[in-house]
């Protein structure tokens, strides 16, 4: 399995997981939209990085590593993780909360971590393992693991609307000052201790921490499309009080400075 490093400093001979190979990530089966982001490949074989950087986004993911399948995140750090040689990975990225009705523990438990899939699916994950690393290649294991998806959903059933409702409060809290947690609880209509709680067993985290990680993610997606933006006005359009703030968040979420940040994935 992965071996996964905490770090908030920056990593120079890192580099953003989403650019460390060829990476592409592509809709699911229709039936999965409401519960996965995303399937997604990352071939390494030609990467000439020692590690990678993962940054927070919210999301859980499955992950064929090349030695086996893990559950990977939720992430509230940047996490370095060293790059074997001539891999290809794959994965399955769930939406932000989405991911407890698949793994039946509360998140808070994993926050950070890197499991091995069979801690939470037992012996199917034997057999998914061995079926991996026969394919041919990493697009190949990516169908396996949504086709073992598929077959699981009707056990998992439809996603729940109350963690839905709350994770497009985050995403959508572009305000600076952001949505405060009582008048979420209050539109949610249950108490802040119920909201909290719910939080951490669907995000692993408040509802405080998965608005900064979302905000966060929409810097990244402003910074990865924008050319010839100033980080102040990056700033602005994501969501935060001023560009000292963005600097802070983005040092602690990635482990760089927002200039490396920027420069790293507009290289």
């Amino acid at each position: 399995m992965i071996e996964a490093v905490e770090t908030n400093h920056p990593i120079k001979d890192g580099v953003i997981s989403q650019y460390a190979g060829v990476y592409r990530e592509w809709l699911p089966d229709p039936a999965l939209r409401e519960h996965v982001r995303c399937v997604w490949e990352n071939d390494l074989t030609q990467s000439t990085a020692k590690s990678m950087q993962v940054v927070p986004d919210g999301c859980v993911d499955l992950v064929w590593t090349g030695q086996g399948l893990c559950v990977a995140g939720p992430d509230i750090r940047p996490i370095r993780e060293p790059l074997p040689r001539k891999v290809a990975y794959a994965g399955i990225r769930f939406h932000p909360g989405a991911a407890f009705s698949w793994l039946g523990l509360p998140l808070n438990e994993i926050v950070n971590g890197r499991i091995p899939l069979g801690e939470f699916w037992g012996s199917e994950t034997a057999r998914l393992s061995d079926e991996a690393s026969r394919a041919g290649s990493a697009l190949e294991i990516a169908s396996l693991l949504e086709a073992a998806l598929l077959t699981r959903l009707a056990r998992v059933g439809i996603a729940d609307r109350q963690i839905a409702f709350l994770r497009r409060a985050a995403g959508d809290n572009c305000a600076p000052a952001g949505a405060g947690v009582d008048r979420i609880a209050d539109y949610v209509g249950v108490s802040e201790r119920t909201l909290r709680r719910r939080c951490m067993e669907a995000f692993g985290y408040g509802f405080k921490t998965l608005d900064r990680v979302l905000r966060f993610q929409r810097f990244f997606c402003l910074a990865a499309r924008l050319t010839e933006t100033h980080l102040a006005e990056l700033a602005v359009r994501a969501g935060y009080a001023d560009q000292a703030h963005l600097s802070r968040e983005v040092q602690r979420m990635s482990g760089l400075t927002a200039s490396e940040f920027v420069s790293q994935i507009a290289a």
